[in-house]
């Protein structure tokens, strides 16, 4: 199927992450632009003087591109306007969740506040409701079924924002009367596809959580403020079995799953925060390098995570394209209440102002300096990524001018603590680059330090430590603690003989060929 790209699209937002993709060297940065029938690269959804021939062509475009849809189609209510609704804005963040619930992922996204995460939510499961599947249910849950319902009545009022005949919210039957569908604060269902949408109340005890969405065959889902669901881990585990089997029928059948849980962050004092606290740190972070990639090697990514099946969004308010002068008049806004303004805007996970040792300017200070990468690089063929703060400064010997240091932290297992690296710039002593991952296999860790030595930077000085031993030298640039399990350093191989030949590893642990590929 030949794809088209509508470069005279109306829709700027859509243009203007055309260019941010191709700016930072993305290859594929015109899918979401993509239009399958060319004829309606000039053509107006909304005119109320279309031809039947076009709404057809307009439905069978919507039917099979949700970026036409999106780009073209959808209009959001605009407060006080025409009544006609705008355009849908497209950014960093709901670019990256429409190109994953594509390809049925489950997702665990966080956006700060008035970046329209709900929204863009709902203007993806009304394409699912309305043209992309059938005779499907879509569950939506809320912290509080007013919210559940609330939701439902945003995606209802985007409906109406859609051309009359892209609304399919009444259809007849053979005797000309209008079929009869349920249409509800709590429910609504499709007249032609009999598509469900049903809203899910939040749980008040234990019982009531093991029995929310216990057994029903639901392929699609979606749980916004996720991390202050009351008994949101109770009603995950009660709930994944029968979401499985749903969603190997509907992968069967070609029809669209998953689970979507959007939120602001939590608190570190709750279980329910901790609950997704801690499924935002088992998933895959997302990458924007995953937009050149294939199907299959996304999948190989998020496959090599043993832990979880979901990928993590987010973005900052300055990854989205905000200033300081929106940061600050969103403080105002928010009467300068520092708690809220780290979840709702900062995205920070706090345990709470009563619990923190630091002061609220402390904290602020801490948010102010802490800043988004200037770039990455990725490792392992792409299963990982590396921070990079500034540039290094390379000689005429393909070497950094100053020498950089690279602390490694293994992690011990416990609690599911991270693996990580710092890099830094051994004349200013300023960080350059990072590294975190729970997940990560000593041995793959070892294989990113080979990696970042031999392609990056020959000349690290390398320190690999664990808390509560001692730091040993085996080379002038490399210094291992207890923990290490191999390293090898520019031409220069330290596998398990050489550790344990310092006292520092048990023999018959790991074969030699574990880095050397042997």
């Amino acid at each position: 199927m030949k794809i088209y790209y509508q470069m005279s699209t109306k829709n700027a937002s859509f243009i203007k992450m055309h260019q941010y993709l191709k700016a930072i060297g993305i290859k594929n940065n015109k899918f979401m632009l993509a239009l399958l029938d060319p004829d309606l690269a000039g053509i107006d959804p909304h005119d109320p003087n279309l031809s039947a021939y076009y709404k057809g062509k307009v439905l069978a475009e919507c039917m099979v591109n949700f970026w036409y849809f999106a780009r073209e189609v959808v209009r959001v209510p605009d407060q006080g306007g025409s009544g006609k609704g705008i355009p849908l804005e497209l950014h960093r963040g709901n670019m990256a969740l429409f190109f994953c619930s594509i390809y049925n992922m489950n997702i665990f996204l966080e956006l700060p506040r008035q970046h329209g995460k709900t929204l863009s939510a709902d203007v993806r499961y009304l394409h699912l409701f309305n043209f992309g599947t059938s005779n499907s249910t879509i569950a939506f849950m809320h912290k509080a079924l007013d919210g559940s319902k609330d939701n439902l009545q945003t995606l209802k009022n985007l409906r109406e924002c859609l051309p009359p005949y892209l609304r399919m919210d009444q259809t007849f039957s053979r005797d000309g009367k209008n079929a009869k569908v349920s249409d509800t604060v709590l429910r609504l269902e499709h007249a032609v596809n009999r598509n469900k949408i049903i809203t899910v109340a939040s749980a008040r005890n234990k019982t009531a959580a093991q029995n929310t969405l216990r057994g029903k065959s639901i392929p699609l889902l979606w749980g916004d403020e996720w991390g202050f669901a009351p008994y949101n881990e109770i009603i995950y585990l009660n709930t994944v079995p029968a979401f499985k089997r749903a969603a190997d029928n509907a992968r069967a059948n070609g029809a669209p799953y998953g689970i979507l849980f959007t939120t602001t962050p939590g608190f570190l004092t709750s279980s329910e925060g901790i609950f997704a606290y801690q499924m935002k740190e088992d998933a895959v972070p997302f990458s924007e390098f995953w937009y050149d990639k294939s199907y299959q090697q996304i999948m190989d990514i998020m496959n090599s995570n043993t832990k979880s099946t979901f990928v993590y969004i987010k973005f900052s308010y300055a990854q989205l394209g905000k200033s300081e002068d929106w940061f600050r008049e969103i403080c105002r806004t928010m009467n300068n209440r520092w708690e809220d303004i780290r979840r709702e805007v900062l995205l920070e996970w706090s345990q709470g102002s009563d619990n923190s040792p630091f002061t609220l300017d402390e904290l602020e200070t801490v948010s102010r300096l802490t800043k988004d990468p200037d770039s990455v690089i990725e490792v392992l063929g792409g299963k990982f990524q590396v921070k990079l703060f500034g540039k290094i400064d390379y000689g005429r010997n393909g070497k950094p001018v100053d020498p950089p240091i690279m602390g490694v932290d293994v992690s011990g297992g416990y609690r599911r603590d991270s693996s990580a690296i710092t890099i830094i710039d051994s004349k200013t002593t300023k960080v350059i680059g990072t590294f975190k991952c729970n997940y990560i296999s000593q041995i793959e860790l070892a294989k990113i330090i080979v990696e970042l030595t031999q392609k990056y930077m020959p000349n690290v000085v390398i320190n690999v430590e664990r808390n509560g031993v001692r730091t040993h030298c085996i080379d002038r640039n490399v210094y291992v603690s207890t923990g290490l399990i191999a390293l090898t350093y520019g031409s220069k191989s330290y596998l398990p003989r050489l550790a344990a030949k310092a006292s520092l590893y048990k023999e018959d642990t790991f074969n030699d060929h574990l880095l050397t590929g042997e």
